[in-house]
């Protein structure tokens, strides 16, 4: 069976497998193994980043509704002003 080829490298997700996928080259046409997953091809890490860039967020969403419910304005850097 004939592996699937991308025609543009996908963007990486950590919903997905780290692998070795078929690529279309841009230059050529022919099809080159590429890999898909993390730059680093630490997988684990990869998902600790992101729970910690996730984890951050819901924090400065938490602080902007608190702040919101108090009268009290919150800049982007979560710097509290008024």
């Amino acid at each position: 069976m004939r592996p699937y080829v991308f025609k543009a490298r996908p963007k990486f997700c950590l919903a997905y497998r780290p692998a070795v996928i078929w690529v279309a080259c841009q230059k050529c046409g022919h099809p080159h193994e590429e890999y898909f997953g993390p730059p680093d091809r630490d997988a684990r890490a990869a998902e600790i980043a992101f729970l910690k860039r996730e984890y951050q967020r819901v924090v400065e969403i938490a602080r902007a509704r608190e702040a919101r419910a108090d009268g009290i304005s919150v800049n982007g850097a979560g710097v509290v002003s008024g």
